[in-house]
């Protein structure tokens, strides 16, 4: 793992624009989209995020069995490195899904064991609408949930059959 002090130089343009399109993660090679600054800003830990020259330019790798949560050239921040539980990650507990408004697969698992059914979705829905939404600094992807929140549904309930 390599860590840029703020007072050393990058050669490699470390303090670029948001990534555009995927890369490829160089742990498990599946492709990973670019994140926003404010993201990392909001969810590394001081130590990890004060070894760093710049915030910019880093990707999330959002393949579950991958320990990269974020990287940019040869640099890899680990979960160790970040202020929550990244929920998509294998063995993460608790495994949130929705990091705005405290959904987690766990959450979803009882209430369909209990009523068949779950709410997640329409209450996450009706909560970005009021009081809203702060995925791009809550969420470790730095975008929303929806999907994340499907997926997990589904995965859950073809688990229950």
């Amino acid at each position: 793992m390599q860590f840029f002090t703020k007072k050393e130089e990058n050669n490699e343009g470390c303090c670029s624009v948001q990534p555009k399109g995927k890369l490829e993660c160089p742990v498990c090679g599946e492709k990973a989209k670019g994140v926003l600054s404010k993201t990392l800003e909001y969810l590394l830990v001081g130590e990890s995020r004060d070894k760093l020259k710049c915030l910019d330019g880093f990707y999330y790798c959002k393949t579950s069995s991958c320990k990269v949560v974020y990287f940019r050239h040869e640099e890899i921040l680990l979960q160790k490195d970040i202020s929550v539980v990244v929920g998509l990650k294998d063995g993460a507990s608790p495994a949130t899904v929705c990091y705005c408004f405290e959904w987690t697969k766990e959450k979803i698992k009882k209430e369909l064991e209990q009523n068949s059914e779950t709410i997640a979705l329409e209450d996450i829905k009706t909560k970005m609408q009021n009081p809203g939404c702060s995925c791009e600094t809550l969420n470790p992807s730095g975008g929303c949930c929806l999907g994340d929140v499907t997926k997990a549904i589904k995965e859950i309930q073809n688990n229950l059959k």
